[in-house]
């Protein structure tokens, strides 16, 4: 019999004294009243205006930051009442086709024809439209089989994006270059949250509520998977 081959792991980080270090100031018990609040603000924020880049806006940060679970029959609602032919710039259109898309409301890439002209192709004009591009490239991973039009927009958000990128201060370009490496549809959602924390709170027209929503949701639901780790290792 042969020997048996040693596949050489590496020994693992988590020994119990590394998950026994594991503290938290966070909990329930002490910040559920908070949290309660801070949600029910951030709930009103969906009902505050009826304008759709606001509200698509605002959803997308939601989903982004973590805490859109909290609101799901809301943003449903929200979505369920978008017109998809209302939209006139690029950002909010793509946008709004990827939300749509990602939630499995039915919406056609024939949204994107506004932005071609005559020779079928992308309006040059839109090659410096950052926040555009970077929708337009986000948008094209929900497209399906046979919708060429996404594909065209991927090959020219992707071209534009990287011949600008030299250009942008280095919060937005290390966005782009994030997305161009890992699109969102392919990321780890609390991964992501953690990430785009960091990113919202140097945006300028950021929401203060929703932010520190996000931050205290963060914190209280990593309180949670730190307690039931050492449960689990007891």
């Amino acid at each position: 019999m042969k020997p048996r081959r040693s596949a050489n792991y590496h020994p693992s980080i988590w020994d119990n004294k590394l998950i026994e270090s594991f503290t938290t100031p966070y909990s329930y018990e002490f910040h559920g009243t908070r949290l309660e609040g801070l949600k029910q603000e951030a709930k009103n924020l969906l009902t505050s205006t009826k304008d759709p880049a606001v509200l698509l806006k605002l959803i997308d940060s939601m989903q982004r930051l973590g805490v859109a679970y909290h609101f799901e029959n809301e943003i449903e609602e929200v979505i369920g009442i978008q017109n998809p032919h209302v939209t006139t710039d690029l950002y909010t259109t793509a946008l709004q086709f990827r939300i749509l898309r990602e939630r499995g409301f039915p919406i056609g890439s024939d949204v994107f024809e506004k932005f071609r002209s005559k020779d079928g192709r992308f309006i040059e004009s839109l090659s410096s439209d950052l926040e555009g591009l970077l929708s337009l490239y986000e948008a094209s991973h929900l497209g399906m089989h046979g919708e060429n039009i996404l594909e065209e927009g991927r090959d020219f958000s992707i071209k534009n994006l990287k011949s600008i990128m030299g250009k942008l201060d280095s919060n937005a370009a290390k966005q782009v270059k994030q997305s161009l490496e890992i699109p969102l549809y392919w990321r780890v959602p609390r991964v992501e949250a953690r990430d785009f924390i960091g990113i919202y709170q140097k945006d300028n027209t950021k929401n203060l509520t929703l932010l520190e929503l996000a931050k205290l949701d963060y914190n209280l639901v990593q309180s949670v998977h730190q307690r039931e780790l050492k449960e689990l290792q007891m």
